[in-house]
């Protein structure tokens, strides 16, 4: 599988008859659809796109030109991480990510929900630091404290429960990049371990799950590519083989 981002006037690579997934490397919100595909356990291929220089092909299954997009026939696509995720989970039950109550269903939402002012945070921070506010800051560790709240009255080692779901796949690519401000210089976003204990052991189990490590990147890399990107000039190929945990898409046990 090819790390190289295709941009506008590469050609779409022939379908082979699998789930394919549209994405950029270094997308949060793509990740989370890689995370699910991963978790369930399912044959996928992967399609790196150059969001600057899109492919035109790529608007045939995101007509916004956003990504993830699953292309789940061929020429047939869905979009936007959260109705992809539901669908594979709902699709391929066999190991279902979602809570089986609907009331827990509905609160993993608002965790998610309630997460998305720390994500905000996070976006100017890294990539527009010249606007960030102490509100930002307030929101960021607002969120935080939020997730390990919650991680507290669960009492269970991911919020899912034993094994994490799909509210841990969601939250995770956030997390993941979180740990790399401290290293752009952004030392008042830290994730001290003082204050975030049941968080920090929750982020190094998350980093255990093999879902996750099938594709996660370290701090120093999330650091690198943000940094590129804020200069305006983002480097999609800077990864080699040694960089990355793992990229093969996993098979579907029968």
């Amino acid at each position: 599988m090819s790390e190289k981002h295709l941009k506008a006037g590469d050609a779409l690579p022939s379908f082979n008859g699998k789930l394919r997934l549209f994405a950029m490397r270094f997308c949060p919100y793509a990740e989370r659809s890689v995370l699910v595909l991963n978790a369930k356990g399912l044959e996928y291929d992967l399609v790196f796109v150059n969001l600057d220089h899109k492919p035109e092909w790529l608007f045939n299954f995101s007509p916004k030109g956003t990504v993830p997009a699953l292309e789940y026939e061929q020429g047939k696509a869905i979009f936007d991480s959260n109705i992809i995720n539901v669908y594979l989970d709902e699709k391929y039950p066999d190991k279902p990510l979602q809570a089986s109550d609907p009331l827990r269903r509905a609160q993993d939402k608002l965790i998610v929900e309630n997460f998305a002012a720390a994500q905000s945070a996070y976006y100017t921070a890294a990539f527009n630091a010249q606007a960030l506010q102490p509100s930002h800051i307030e929101n960021y560790h607002k969120g935080l404290e939020g997730l390990q709240k919650e991680l507290e009255v669960r009492g269970t080692k991911f919020l899912h429960g034993d094994e994490a779901g799909w509210v841990d796949l969601t939250i995770w690519p956030f997390l993941e990049r979180f740990l790399a401000l401290p290293l752009m210089g952004k030392a008042e976003f830290a994730i001290d371990q003082s204050k975030y204990a049941l968080l920090t052991t929750y982020i190094e189990a998350m980093k255990n799950v093999p879902a996750v490590k099938l594709y996660c990147l370290a701090p120093e890399t999330h650091a690198k590519f943000t940094e590129s990107r804020a200069k305006g000039d983002p480097d999609y190929n800077m990864l080699d083989t040694s960089a990355v945990c793992c990229m093969r898409p996993r098979k579907k046990k029968e």
